[in-house]
This record gives structure tokens, sequence and C-alpha cells, in this order.
């Protein structure tokens, strides 16, 4: 795996891998190498394959081991053909670049991906899911304004509310210190691990680990203005 500078900065060339596993493995052995020389270099790894969340959280996860480097972001090169993240295949996603501080507010009418932190005060509103990054301490409503099988995933989930679709709810005050990814149970949202594999809406199986938090209905209408 090489890294390259231009005018565009640093990237790391994440190219010509068999598997998402390989392509994290060699990134994580890079930036062990490379580390000492980059310092708080932003790096922006661009990658030949479509942009999976469990992509996206590995590759998160690998940089949050190797600080001070920081995600400038993370990008599909020429090589592969975009592909939205979730289930809203007719739009592209929103990708944002940076933490949100209080009073940014971003929309999206598809999937929002966040690379960085949104802080309290900050919210994010998506047609689609919603990917963040880094620590999730704002608001943040998915599947807006009616669409109850959308995700909200982050690396760290502290929200100070969450919605999606029609059902609003407010955190219960625990921390994981875990990616971890929301979603719609019956009239509740539930917290699960982010794991390696893709929960589906409703009690998200294929997440094998128990939910830490179920958080009632607190809302029917769609999310505020």
């Amino acid at each position: 795996m090489d890294i390259k500078g231009d005018r565009r900065g640093l990237r790391v060339l994440a190219v010509g891998f068999a598997d998402e596993a390989a392509l994290v493995e060699d990134l994580e052995r890079t930036l062990a190498q490379k580390a000492p020389f980059l310092g708080a270099a932003p790096l922006t790894v661009e990658v030949d394959r479509p942009l999976t969340p469990t992509l996206l959280a590995a590759v998160g996860e690998v940089f949050r081991r190797h600080p001070p480097l920081s995600l400038a972001g993370i990008q599909q090169g020429s090589v592969a053909r975009p592909r939205p993240l979730g289930a809203t295949a007719e739009r592209a996603p929103r990708v944002v670049r940076g933490s949100l501080r209080s009073g940014q507010d971003v929309q999206g009418s598809g999937d929002v991906v966040v690379v960085g932190d949104v802080n309290p005060g900050a919210r994010v509103v998506a047609g689609g899911d919603v990917f963040v990054l880094g620590r999730l301490r704002g608001e943040v409503a998915a599947g807006q304004p009616s669409r109850r099988t959308a995700l909200i995933w982050a690396l760290d989930f502290q929200p100070t509310q969450v919605r999606i679709g029609d059902i609003r709810a407010i955190p219960d005050g625990q921390a994981a210190g875990v990616p971890e990814v929301a979603a719609v149970d019956g009239d509740r949202i539930v917290v699960t691990r982010w794991t390696s594999r893709l929960p589906a809406a409703g009690p998200a199986p294929g997440v094998n680990v128990p939910e830490r938090a179920a958080w009632p209905r607190r809302a029917s209408s769609g999310s505020r203005s």
C-alpha cells in the first residue's frame, strides 16, 4: 500500500485487494510503519471497491488506533464504480469531511457520511442512513421523513437525540465506547454493537451482540425543522 502526495494532499492508495479484510490488514500495517514520519498529517484513503458500512467502520477504527494521524476522507478511485451506502440507491451519499460544531446543520436527501465528530448542538438530517466516523454527541435524524428502515451508525455513540423515520428517542446516558448502530424495532429504537455484518431493519438480524439500550417512542411526527 502506497502513500502519495499531490495538490490534493496525502492519499493512501488502498487498491488491488481481494477483500475488505486484506485491505484493512495492510492499512493497519502501513500506518504502523509510516506514522512516525507522517506526524499529524490528514490522510485520504482511496479504494477501488464500494464504500460499505463495514469498510467505513474498519478504516475509522484503524485510524483511531494510530493517533495523531487523522482521516480526512474515504473515496473511491476511478477503478471503482460508485455505489451509494444504503437503501437509497438512486442518490449518491453526501460526505462531510471534518467535525461539526454546535449550531451547524447538515442535511442530505440520501445517506450522509460525516468523517469526524458530531458535537453537542450540531444536527444531521438524512433521507437515508447516517454514518459518523467519529463521536456522535449531537442530534441525528435518519430516514426522514418517514422511512423506519434507516440506520444510524457511529464509532462512538453518545447522541443528545436520535430520530429514525417518525420515531424519536432520548439516549439513556450509557456510553459503550465501541462502534454502534441504531435501528427501529417495533415502536422503539434499539442500539447494538456495530459488527462486521449489516443489521437489517427491525430487531437487526446478523448483530449477535445483545442490545445495550432500548428507547421508547417519543413522537409520531417527522423531524422538526
